[in-house]
């Protein structure tokens, strides 16, 4: 039932039930005080308990309204509505346990909950006369990712280096990054602020922030072996994120080499040697080579989304410096992709970057300068990446420096690059939409666009793993990324009702699991009905009688019952039911119904019904009330037992228990009474004084008698009104015959009359249209057929054309359409009409016949067949096609072969990949293609289109799926 969104509509309805309800105490809505805390994308529920009255609750009669107010509205927004046992969810996937609701936990379900969510949540509860509400708060957050690098961190002493701690993916965008610096002597001690610089978040796509602090270090020799650590605290940890680096501090090269000459300076002459260092130092800067730290960062990286790496040049001199980077992709030729140098000596360098830049747009390069005060310089390198699997994973990304201390030419650090894509989970589906207890049904999961593809699998009933899945193999995409799909095949019980089932997958190095779930809400097994029992067993006029049925076995517990006289319905004060006690074990429910009438001669013959409807199904039970003392008519019992056109065939009734003897009985067939074929046996009477006969009808049924109603009618004194019996005459359908067309002169001269005829034979029932073309144009449609029946039972008929052709007739092609509407057959004949004293190239091709039949839909294709394109006619080869099952549907492309011709099958606006089989025709020309897929098991029809594409043309052809 649909309900109208807002909850205006709630106070009135249940006051309108106030009157059925009994006497309510008070209640109480209460939920948590605390706000409730939940990461993106995680299921969490918002807890709301009723208290202050009796439970079990009576859920068909109370009412629950969950909405929400957000911070960015000052509007409440309606979620979910709960009233009489019928829920409405305006929030996809939104739902409330009814197990639980009668238990008073009226608790909001949410899937996959979003930042936009977070807000103020309403739960109003109404059990009449009594109301309540309260409100919770719930927050969404979602924890970050810390990556500190580099993690081992060496340096000469008295350098600077400076180390990075990344926060990616977090939200609320509070947050708090310390440092912390462990020396071998001291405990935790702080860091200088003038050392630290944090930077502005920035905000990502999905809402959640990015952030970075670093920290300079110029350490002494003292300082080697201190631990450093970044300590990041957020709304959504319980305990602080900790990232640590371990320093190294060596001596430098120079300051030994100083060390020494100021020795040897001193024995020698230390006021001549300095004066003469001082001048070489002064005058000559001795060259550095650079100290390199490459590619720190997310080396393993996700695909198609975005990714930082670093890369550290420090402590080289001079300034002029070379920076290459070279990308080697899988058996392919290294690439240079960017190119930098410190000292732009002309524009054709910058642009050759640029270029560079353009042809790789995933990697993007920022690189920095910096002078120090001893004269050295450093650069720092910022590369981000939007990797692609199919392109980057294990592609080999190096680095090449060029500078003039490198006495042994460039240097070259290397990474290779680790690209993964995380599985997504398309909804889980299930094979059936009647779900039936202890009927087993596959719940399927479409895991798809990951990479690599070793991935971990777990599927669950609420939190208890389930080992009944059956995974199919991996399929590789064009695109490098993996999918396949896992099945879960299960028996649910009565006690599943209520679950939720969920598919879980997770790369084996991730601590996060990807899941889509599915909730078994209601599970159905159709009762089992019994006969209609009858209380006494012959029942008398104007005494008591009690009918009686059973239904055993079913689930859930609600079913409708009712009790029909012919076409009345009885009342309900007429009926009772009554509880048979059920079986605990299997939470079955068993039930029986009663009705008790007292039987008037009028009811004689009279049938009774029972209806039972139980979850959308109907179940019916008849019982004909035979009265004592009234005649008593049984049948129709049918000689041959299969009926056939043309060959005799008998029906027969027994009237019985009449008395007196004098009794009518006429066979009527439609509204017209039976003169002849129908006979009466002579009247027998029994021990008891009552008669009995038996009444034959003998007919040979032919196609007028296709589909018609024979009645039996029986009249008695006894009786108020005739016991009338009627049965139809269960004919096949029959296709018709169609001749070639004949041509009456076979060369008439021009404007002589020409009657071209076609014999039209052993077709049922009779209704068939039959039309004349000439090309195009229609001559003739013949309306008032006089149908004529054969020896055989079925229709003859002759359709005739006269013609007076002109010149321009001559190789006219002259068409007669036949149409059987109750087979959907279409026939077609064509005939080239050549007149007389008129030559032809093409042999003498007096007759051309091509026939097509159509089920479901008539076509009527409008050109000869010696200037005809290619057609398409599409079948459908699978009987009854069902949602989620395989269908096979095949095309016949008339005129061509396969040769040089290709052949594509669509569903809907995707192609079909897999079972496409293409055969060519032996006894006529054209071929057939065929292809096999398997539907969705939600889907009720689908567009399939078949196209085909020669040299010159394409032709297509649509065709619509209906599934059961």
């Amino acid at each position: 039932m649909a309900l109208p969104r807002g909850s205006a509509w709630l106070p009135a309805l249940l006051a309108a039930l106030s009157s059925a309800l009994p006497p309510a105490g008070t209640i109480t809505v209460r939920m948590k005080t605390k706000p409730v805390i939940t990461s993106l994308n995680d299921n969490t529920s918002i807890a709301c308990q009723i208290h202050g009255y009796d439970t079990p609750l009576d859920i068909s009669k109370m009412g629950v309204t969950w909405s929400r107010k957000t911070s960015n509205t000052d509007k409440e927004e309606t979620l979910f509505q709960f009233l009489a046992g019928t829920s409405t969810s305006y929030r996809l996937g939104t739902s409330i346990s009814k197990d639980e609701l009668i238990r008073g936990n009226a608790s909001l379900f949410l899937p996959k909950v979003q930042f936009k969510e977070a807000g103020t949540y309403r739960c109003k509860v109404t059990v009449t006369p009594s109301a309540a509400e309260d409100t919770g708060v719930l927050e969404v957050v979602a924890q970050p990712a810390v990556n500190l690098f580099p993690e081992e961190v060496t340096i000469e002493s008295d350098k600077e280096k400076t180390l990075s701690c990344e926060v990616k993916n977090f939200y609320p965008n509070s947050l708090n990054i310390r440092w912390v610096k462990v020396s071998k002597n001291h405990q935790d001690g702080g860091v200088a602020g003038e050392d630290i610089c944090t930077g502005t978040s920035v905000e990502n796509e999905d809402g959640t922030f990015n952030v970075i602090s670093k920290l300079r270090l110029q350490p002494s020799l003292q300082d080697s072996g201190n631990v450093y650590r970044c300590i990041v605290s957020h709304k959504s940890l319980q305990d602080n994120l900790l990232v640590t680096a371990t320093l190294t501090v060596t001596a430098p090269k120079s300051d030994v080499g100083t060390l020494a000459g100021i020795c040897v300076g001193t024995i020698l002459l230390c006021i001549f040697v300095t004066a003469v260092v001082a001048f070489i130092y002064k005058k000559y800067l001795k060259r550095i080579p650079p100290n390199i730290t490459a590619f720190t960062g997310n080396v393993e990286m996700k695909h198609l989304e975005d990714s930082v790496l670093y890369c550290q040049i420090s402590g080289f001199r001079p300034k002029c410096i070379m920076v290459d980077f070279f990308l080697k992709k899988h058996q392919q030729e290294k690439e240079k992709i960017y190119s930098w140098k410190s000292i732009q000596q002309d524009t054709k360098q910058s642009s050759e970057g640029t270029a560079l830049l353009e042809k790789f747009r995933d990697f993007q390069f920022q690189l920095n300068l910096q002078s120090h005060d001893n004269g050295t310089f450093e650069v720092s390198c910022t590369i981000h990446v939007r990797p692609n699997v199919h392109e980057h994973d294990n592609a080999e990304l190096s680095l090449e420096i060029s500078h003039e201390a490198l006495q042994r030419g460039p240097t070259i650090r290397t990474t290779l690059l680790k690209v993964r894509a995380e599985p997504n989970l398309d909804p889980v589906l299930c094979s059936t939409d009647e779900l039936k207890l202890d009927e087993p049904l596959t719940l399927t999961c479409r895991i798809h666009s990951f990479f690599p593809k070793t991935i971990e699998l777990q599927w669950c009933k609420d939190e208890q793993a389930l080992e009944e899945s059956v995974t199919s193999e991996e399929t590789k995409r064009s695109d490098g990324l993996f999918f396949y799909t896992t099945n879960l095949t299960f028996v649910p019980k009565a006690e599943d009702v209520g679950k939720r089932f969920t598919c879980r997958a997770k790369h084996r190095h991730s601590h996060l699991y990807k899941e889509s779930s599915w909730q078994l809400e209601n599970l159905v097994l159709n009762p089992q009905v019994s006969e209609i029992v009858c209380d006494p067993s012959i029942p008398e006029v104007g005494k008591s009688v009690t009918l009686s049925c059973t239904m055993t076995n079913y689930y859930p517990a609600e079913c409708q019952v009712h009790w029909i006289r012919d076409f009345e319905e009885l009342g309900n004060a007429a009926v009772r039911m009554q509880d048979i006690q059920p079986n605990t074990a299997t939470n079955l429910h068993h039930k029986a119904s009663y009705i008790t009438i007292m039987p008037q001669p009028e009811d004689h013959a009279v049938t009774y019904f029972m209806e039972v409807t139980h979850c959308s199904r109907t179940i019916r039970k008849a019982y004909p009330l035979m009265l004592k003392g009234f005649p008593k008519v049984t049948g129709p019992v049918f000689h041959p037992n299969d009926m056939k056109y043309g060959d005799p065939f008998s029906i027969t009734y027994e009237v019985m228990d009449f008395y007196p003897k004098d009794i009518q009985v006429q066979w009527l067939k439609e509204e017209d009474e039976i003169r002849s074929g129908s006979f009466m046996e002579d009247l027998k009477q029994d021990s008891k004084g009552c008669f009995h006969t038996s009444c034959k009808f003998d007919l040979t049924p032919t196609a007028l008698d296709y589909g018609k109603k024979i009645v039996f009618r029986v009249k008695h004194e006894t009786l108020t009104q005739p016991i009338t019996k009627y049965m139809f005459l269960k004919l096949p359908a029959k296709s018709p015959t169609v001749s070639e067309i004949r041509a009456t002169p076979a060369r008439p001269n021009v404007d002589e009359t020409v009657c071209l005829e076609a014999s039209i034979s052993d077709f049922a029932p009779k209704e068939i249209k039959v039309a004349w073309y000439k090309d195009w144009m229609k001559l003739q449609e013949d309306n008032t057929l006089n149908l004529q029946s054969a020896r055989n039972g079925l229709c003859f008929y002759v359709s005739k054309l006269q013609f007076s052709p002109k010149a321009s007739d001559n190789k006219t092609s002259l068409r007669c359409e036949v149409t059987h509407l109750a087979t959907h057959c279409f026939i077609e004949k064509f005939f080239e009409l050549k007149l007389r004293d008129f030559s032809t190239s093409i042999g003498d091709l007096s007759t051309l016949t091509t026939n097509q039949n159509h089920e479901g839909s008539l076509t009527n294709p409008r050109s000869s067949i010696l200037e005809r394109a290619p057609t398409l006619t599409i079948q459908c080869l699978t009987n009854n096609p069902k949602a989620g099952e395989n269908v096979t549907l095949q095309c016949f492309i008339y005129g061509i072969s396969t040769d040089n011709t290709y052949v594509s099958w669509y569903k809907g606006r995707y192609p079909i990949e897999e079972g496409i089989e293409n055969t060519d025709c032996e006894d006529k020309p054209g071929f057939t293609t065929s292809v096999n897929f398997k539907t969705k098991g939600d889907e009720k029809e689908c567009k399939i289109r078949c196209e085909v594409v020669t040299e010159d043309e394409t032709f297509e052809e649509t065709y619509t799926l209906k599934l059961g």
